[in-house]
């Protein structure tokens, strides 16, 4: 079900501050905070004395504390003091996890921990370069993770789902799409030439006429997507690399399965013009997270069906191409890490 030896984002580093913040990551409770220091540090979200929730408890340092009766523990998880005695049991540890932070992101490491290479952390560079500006949020969906994977690989769905939002031009329902598979990743894009441009957008980019619109979507396993999305005046050559006549927006998804039916949805809207604009940061961060509020009420919605039903006598279509291909690169390397 689950890819462990990668990294998940636990976060967005504004949620986390120096108590503790409970999180279920791949069916497992984890107690998040931070060090003295500032360093995020993750715990086993249950204390090895009367089990109660470590997110419960006080940070002291270093140390997070347990509420129920005191019991310290370190952030590699040894507990390191007692309450009235002096004799710590062997047995008195909690596991813990690799942590780290970048692109303004926590990540969370479930598998081996001697594998956890912070290398391997996708490389998000606009959620916190200077140059760019960043609108970020989170939802919990109460459906399966995959099935928001499926969603974002899925560009047709958008000339109907999103029609109040950031839907343009009809013509976009028949406008082509590329899907290709790597060992590493799947990407899906399309460009769609001399259509009006969606709400959204002519606002953010102050269109009047036509444009030329493009949706290049990359997902890297097990569930990270990243959309580069945008407009620019139609026949200004965009197409062919002049993108300076026009906008784009970098839409990120960090999406991070809390159990078989639930799933953390980490998303943000990331652009590098008119970065002092609070008020445009502020219409784009409303109307990104009216799309996405969009995308999930449909997908608990059918979580719900595929509860009742299963998948048995579902059809694939031309559409679910990219998102076969993931899924299949992605049971592959479940397949590779179980064996």
């Amino acid at each position: 079900m689950f890819l462990r030896n990668c990294w998940y984002a636990a976060g967005w580093s504004t949620e986390l501050g120096p108590g503790p913040t409970a999180r279920t990551i791949l069916g497992e409770p984890v107690a998040i905070y931070r060090t003295a220091d500032g360093e995020p540090a993750a715990l086993a979200d249950r204390c090895r004395h009367r089990a109660a929730p470590l997110s419960r408890g006080i940070r002291s340092g270093d140390r997070l504390i347990c509420e129920r009766h005191g019991l310290e523990y370190a952030p590699d998880g040894r507990c390191v003091k007692i309450p009235r005695q002096e004799y710590v049991p062997p047995g008195a540890r909690v596991k813990s996890y690799p942590v780290v932070e970048r692109w303004n992101v926590v990540w969370i490491w479930m598998g081996a921990p001697e594998a956890a290479d912070p290398a391997s952390i996708p490389d998000l560079t606009w959620l916190d370069d200077p140059e760019w500006v960043a609108s970020p949020g989170r939802f919990r969906v109460k459906a399966n993770y995959q099935l928001l994977v499926d969603n974002l690989l899925d560009l047709t769905h958008v000339i109907y789902l999103h029609r109040n939002t950031i839907a343009g031009d009809p013509a976009e329902a028949t406008a082509p799409t590329r899907t290709e598979r790597f060992v590493d990743k799947v990407t899906v894009g399309r460009w769609m030439m001399d259509i009006a441009p969606p709400p959204l957008f002519a606002q953010a980019g102050g269109f009047a006429g036509n444009v030329d619109r493009w949706q290049l979507v990359t997902w890297l396993p097990p569930s990270n997507i990243y959309l580069d999305i945008g407009c620019a005046r139609a026949g200004s050559g965009a197409r062919e690399g002049d993108r300076s006549q026009g906008i784009s927006i970098w839409s990120t998804h960090l999406i991070t399965p809390e159990t078989a039916a639930t799933t953390h949805y980490h998303w943000a809207y990331a652009r590098n013009f008119a970065i002092e604009d609070a008020a445009l940061t502020e219409i784009l961060y409303q109307g990104s997270k009216a799309t996405f509020h969009e995308d999930v009420e449909m997908i608990d919605a059918q979580q719900e069906r595929l509860a009742e039903t299963g998948v048995d006598g579902l059809v694939d279509i031309r559409a679910d191409h990219a998102q076969l291909q993931a899924r299949s690169l992605l049971a592959e390397m479940i397949l590779a890490e179980s064996a």
